[in-house]
């Protein structure tokens, strides 16, 4: 985990749900999803997130990412879409692009 390994908080969930309940009872700077997940799929946890807080960053990472692009994939409420695989590179500038003023 690149983001632990550098010094960051981080928490896993198990699936979307789980998620969900971690973000009401805590407070997150970001929320990093994939989109195929057991009880929730990430676009379903990322428009619950905006619901309660609009300002969290979304980070979607997707085997299906082409599939979503092709077919208009309701991807409003995520602030990167990511590919997998991701690298690390991959990930830290789309920290940069959620986090650094434009």
């Amino acid at each position: 985990m690149a983001l632990a390994v550098d010094g960051h908080s981080v928490e896993i969930a198990e699936d979307g749900g789980q998620a969900l309940d971690m973000f009401n009872l805590g407070k997150y700077d970001l929320v990093i999803t994939d989109f195929r997940m057991p009880n929730m799929d990430g676009m379903e946890l990322a428009e619950a997130i905006k619901t309660r807080s609009p300002a969290t960053p979304v980070i979607l990472i997707t085997a299906y990412l082409e599939m979503i692009q092709r077919t208009g994939g309701r991807v409003s409420n995520v602030d990167v879409l990511l590919g997998k695989p991701c690298s690390v590179i991959e990930l830290y500038n789309a920290l940069r692009r959620v986090f650094e003023p434009a």
